[in-house]
């Protein structure tokens, strides 16, 4: 009888391997998509430079991709960051940071499944010679319902098991992957041959210099690169359900960054050689529609290849943002930090139903919400992402340092990847955080131009989901307090020296 209570508490071990992990780690990040909405004013801020900015950019997350590689090995647990700071530095911060995380899948699911439906209309327009489906893409009144549906068929998937999310996402990636690189191919051959319309400039090693553009367009730039870089770790949520879950997908999230790196830097060579600065530049404005006007330039009639890559990114991540969501959702709510509800686990398919199905509820409503006010209110919310991503990323660092501080002098190896590293990596999207907060506090910066209590939407966003949160977390802590009475519990890391440490207490009480 015991046995068959643990059961139905358990994820369903070993639904996924390595691949599947580092499939489903790269999909969460959405390359096509990330990079249709900040090439182009990536290239406003740095020139020809912009190859550099997400070099540059790359740095930060994979000191804190380490930081999780190392966490994981000692407690893969779902919750991730919510867990590894509860046990490193105390309830308080890790509820916030698993707060942060949730919060960034609400955020951003509806507006990726939006994305997904108005470039699959755009693409199909295009391969169809259908005048009447590229208008629809452009039609609020048909996206809208069609994302809302498109959010709930991704949420049941997730529901279904993650293998069979698993599968779907291999499908995804590959239409994404073989589409980048075909237009980045195509992109650089026709620069090097004179062959553009747009002004094409000869790539140069000195574009991979972050430098270059001056130390503004670095600080700002780096802003964007955190965006588009991040989703990486989503595998990582899903370590109580791959094989080898505490050593595979820390490897995979690790191994994802550094693809992300190669396709980040070629495809932003390929769009900066074949359209030039000055195009870009004028374009910055237009965010994913940067990669609408030169999938025709580029690829002419075979423009509906790269239409559709951006369709099938944000479809892809839709449903790998619900993922990390979903089971930091799962890993709150089991350890009392959240309502009981959220810790049900499907009987047949053995996935975090109930709170896969929450955290779509409040993603739709988001969307549909931030839509009545305006589009561009909807946009602003996304820039509202970089505040907690930042934050959930620097906390994550500063607990690696904590919970393995009594091996950091061991060795070198020691000191820089679990120590030094993972310290310089928040330190880093600390200044970005407060950079982020500096910018979106004016108004101008923001999409919809508008003042919300004075400053710009963004930063009210921002801060009043973190608000938000702070509230609830006090209310909860007032009805039930097992959850706070952990206290940080340190369980001796010893697979730095390459052992297998003990798995720590599912209660998080033991030490």
């Amino acid at each position: 009888m015991a046995e068959a209570q643990v059961e139905q508490t358990q994820l369903k071990a070993g639904a996924i391997g390595f691949v599947d992990a580092l499939v489903i780690g790269l999909a969460s990040t959405s390359p096509a998509y990330s990079l249709a909405a900040i090439i182009g004013a990536v290239t406003a801020l740095a020139g020809v430079n912009a190859p550099g900015i997400l070099l540059a950019s790359f740095v930060p997350m994979a000191l804190i991709a380490t930081a999780f590689l190392y966490l994981n090995r000692v407690d893969p647990d779902c919750g991730t960051t919510f867990s590894w700071v509860t046990r490193a530095m105390g309830p308080w911060f890790g509820w916030i940071g698993g707060w942060a995380i949730m919060m960034t899948g609400v955020l951003i699911v509806g507006s990726l499944a939006d994305v997904g439906i108005r470039f699959g209309l755009y693409g199909f327009g295009e391969l169809l010679g259908s005048d009447g489906l590229i208008e629809a893409g452009d039609n609020a009144w048909i996206r809208m319902p069609a994302a809302i549906a498109l959010v709930l068929l991704m949420t049941w998937v997730c529901v279904l098991g993650t293998d069979v999310s698993a599968r779907l996402q291999n499908l995804l990636i590959l239409v994404q992957v073989v589409s980048l690189l075909v237009f980045a191919a195509v992109a650089i051959y026709r620069a090097v041959d004179g062959d553009s319309p747009l002004g094409e400039v000869t790539p140069e090693v000195e574009w991979l210099n972050p430098f270059g553009a001056g130390g503004a367009a670095l600080s700002s730039g780096l802003l964007l690169g955190v965006f588009a870089y991040w989703g990486w770790e989503s595998a990582v949520n899903l370590s109580e359900e791959t094989t080898d879950g505490d050593k595979t997908p820390g490897r995979a999230a690790l191994l994802s960054t550094f693809i992300l790196l190669v396709t980040y830097v070629s495809v932003a060579i390929a769009v900066v050689a074949f359209a030039g600065t000055q195009w870009l530049s004028d374009n910055a404005g237009e965010e994913e529609f940067v990669f609408y006007y030169l999938a025709t330039e580029v690829l002419g009639g075979w423009d509906w290849v790269l239409l559709l890559s951006v369709s099938t990114a944000a479809i892809a991540s839709t449903q790998t943002t619900i993922l990390p969501a979903s089971r930091t959702g799962l890993s709150m709510a089991r350890r009392g930090a959240l309502p009981p509800r959220l810790s049900h686990i499907h009987r047949r398919n053995r996935t975090p139903d109930v709170s896969t199905w929450t955290v779509a509820a409040i993603a739709i409503a988001w969307y549909v919400g931030m839509y009545q006010v305006s589009e561009n209110a909807l946009f602003d919310s996304l820039t509202a992402l970089a505040l907690l991503i930042a934050f959930y990323y620097a906390l994550t660092g500063i607990a690696c340092a904590v919970y393995y501080r009594k091996h950091l002098t061991e060795s070198a190896k020691n000191l820089l990847l679990i120590g030094v590293g993972p310290l310089v990596g928040s330190g880093l999207l600390l200044w970005l955080l407060v950079l982020s907060a500096r910018d979106q506090s004016d108004p101008d910066n923001s999409y919809s131009g508008q003042a919300w209590l004075g400053v710009g939407p963004p930063l009210v966003i921002g801060v009043g989901v973190f608000l938000t949160g702070v509230v609830f977390m006090l209310v909860w802590r007032a009805q039930e307090k097992r959850y706070w009475d952990e206290k940080p519990s340190l369980p001796d890391p010893a697979v730095v020296r390459g052992d297998k440490p003990p798995r720590p207490d599912p209660d998080g009480l033991e030490g």
